[in-house]
């Protein structure tokens, strides 16, 4: 296994961790930039790219911004302590995508969150609903207001989420 090794960047509190072959960032715990994060990690495995892009349906464009709802995603279900959440199908079907890097996502769980952040599909409907309906406040109350693409909104929460939750 390779000895990763912790640098300080210019006096910021940002980190990278280095491995034989990959330099991933660690945000400081007091902010969290998703699209930093889903750039490099797309640098580093242009694979999701396409993956992402066909699960979606979308423009290779599309797909940074689609990456970076799943890592907000993520943060919430590593911050939040009461119980599950539930994402809309769009971020569902991106996160899927990246958990199937294994080597990657493990890595990205450890070193943004400090464990690893599991998808557990399942849950009644009436359950996935209300749980969505809790991601979705959670989510205004840390990052503002949802991107309609990938969160839909209030109105169709009941007909759009995702089936998986995470914890």
């Amino acid at each position: 296994f390779t000895e990763l090794l912790f640098t300080e960047l210019l006096g910021t509190d940002i980190l990278f961790m280095r491995t034989s072959t990959r330099i991933y960032f660690r945000m400081p715990s007091h902010t969290f930039d998703s699209a930093t994060l889903s750039a490099e990690l797309l640098h580093q495995n242009g694979i999701l790219i396409s993956k992402i892009s066909t699960a979606l349906e979308c423009d290779e464009s599309e797909v940074s911004v689609a990456l970076g709802e799943v890592l907000r995603f993520m943060y919430l279900a590593n911050k939040n302590k009461q119980g599950m959440l539930t994402p809309s199908v769009q971020v569902d079907l991106a996160w899927h995508e990246f958990i199937l890097c294994t080597r990657t996502y493990a890595i990205f769980c450890q070193q943004q969150f400090g464990e690893f952040i599991h998808h557990t599909p399942g849950g009644s409907k009436t359950k996935n609903q209300e749980q969505f309906l809790k991601t979705l406040n959670y989510y205004e109350s840390t990052f503002g207001t949802p991107n309609k693409r990938y969160w839909g909104s209030v109105l169709e929460a009941a007909a759009t989420c995702g089936k998986c939750e995470a914890f």
